[in-house]
C-alpha cells in the first residue's frame, strides 16, 4: 500500500492499530511527508519505521515537523542538549520489577498514556530504539478508540458524561518517601491535579477514544472508590483484548509514532539484566474535549 500521495509504502500489521512504514529516512523528512505520517497515524493509531538514525536530532525533528515540541519530561531533564528527548534506561531488569502491583501492572511498568497529568496532553508520542537485546523487551499498544466504539451503548452513554482526576503523585508515589531527592519531591507536589473527561472526540475527525490510565487516574470524579474502580477495571478490560493490541519488536534504530491519546502502551519485561535504551520525544499538546462539551481542568472540587 502507497501512503497518502507520497512514496511510503505502508504494510498493515493488525485488524485494529498498527502500520510498518518503509520509504522514510529520518534525516530528510520534509513538511509533506510529516503531514503524511500524521495523516497515517489517524488511519493505523501507531506507525513503526526500522533501522532510523539514532541521533536524538534528528528525533527531535521529527517530533518538531508534527507539532510544537514538548519537553522531554515535566518532572525530569532531558539529554544533555536535546531538552526535548527523554532518555528511558529501562535495563537490568529485577524479580522485583517484573512483580506484579496489580492485574495489569508490573512495579517497573505499566499500561498508561502519556503525561495526562498534565492539562494539556501531548498529541503525539515518539520513542526510538538505541540499545536493545536480541529478545524481548517488546512494546505493546492497545486502542481505547476501538474500545470505545465496542462498547455497549448504554456504556458508552454513560461514559460521555463522566471525568477522571490524572494526579502524578499516583505515578510517582516513591518519591514522597523519607529520604528521597527534595527537589524531586517538590517539583512533583508543584503539579496539580487535573480532571479529563472520560471520553475525548477528535479534533477534525469527531472519533471518540477512552482516556484510561492506570498510573495516574485516581478515579472517576464524583463516585466512590467501589464504584470508580469497578468501572474503570470494566473498560480496561475490554480494551485489553489481544484483538486491540500491537506488539512491537525492537531493534536498534526503530522508530515508533503514535496518536497518544488514543492508545496505552506498555512494555515487555523480559529482556534480562542486559542494557536497553530508548529515547523519547513529544509534540503538540492540548486540553482534551468531550462529547457533551466538557474540558480538561481542575478537579469539580477545588
Amino acid at each position: 500500500m502507497i501512503g497518502h500521495g507520497t512514496d511510503l509504502r505502508v504494510r498493515r500489521l493488525t485488524g485494529s492499530i498498527g502500520a510498518e512504514v518503509a520509504g522514510v529516512d529520518v534525516r530528510a523528512v520534509d513538511g509533506a511527508t510529516a503531514g503524511a505520517v500524521a495523516r497515517l497515524v489517524e488511519e493505523h493509531g501507531v506507525l513503526f519505521f526500522r533501522g532510523q538514525s539514532t541521533d536524538p536530532a534528528d528525533l527531535t525533528r521529527l517530533a518538531s515537523l508534527l507539532g510544537p515540541l514538548q519537553p522531554a519530561h515535566p518532572l525530569k531533564p532531558g539529554l544533555t542538549g536535546h531538552p526535548h528527548v527523554l532518555a528511558n534506561q529501562t535495563g537490568g531488569v529485577t524479580a522485583d520489577d517484573i512483580r506484579c502491583r496489580d492485574r495489569y501492572n508490573r512495579h517497573a511498568t505499566n499500561w498508561h498514556v502519556d503525561c495526562t497529568f498534565l492539562r494539556d496532553v501531548p498529541v503525539y508520542s515518539l520513542l526510538q530504539a538505541v540499545t536493545v537485546q536480541p529478545f524481548g523487551g517488546d512494546t505493546l499498544f492497545a486502542d481505547l478508540a476501538g474500545a470505545h466504539s465496542t462498547l455497549a451503548r448504554p456504556l458508552q452513554d454513560l461514559a460521555s458524561r463522566l471525568s477522571c482526576s490524572h494526579d502524578a503523585k499516583l505515578l510517582y508515589a516513591d518519591w514522597l518517601l523519607p529520604g528521597r531527592d527534595e527537589e524531586s519531591r517538590d517539583r512533583l507536589l508543584a503539579l496539580p491535579v487535573v480532571t479529563h473527561p472520560l471520553v475525548a472526540v477528535t479534533p477534525g475527525t469527531g472519533r471518540r477514544t477512552l482516556v484510561l490510565n492506570p498510573n495516574c487516574v485516581t478515579g472517576i470524579d464524583g463516585f466512590s472508590q467501589l464504584e470508580s474502580d469497578t468501572l474503570l477495571d470494566l473498560f480496561l478490560a475490554h480494551t485489553l483484548v489481544p484483538e486491540r493490541t500491537v506488539r512491537w519488536k525492537w531493534n536498534e534504530g526503530d522508530i515508533a509514532v503514535w496518536d497518544n491519546v488514543r492508545l496505552l502502551h506498555n512494555y515487555v519485561l523480559d529482556h534480562g539484566s542486559g542494557e536497553r535504551l530508548i529515547q523519547r520525544a513529544m509534540a503538540g499538546a492540548a486540553p482534551l474535549v468531550g462529547p457533551e462539551g466538557g474540558t480538561s481542568g481542575a478537579p469539580p472540587s477545588a
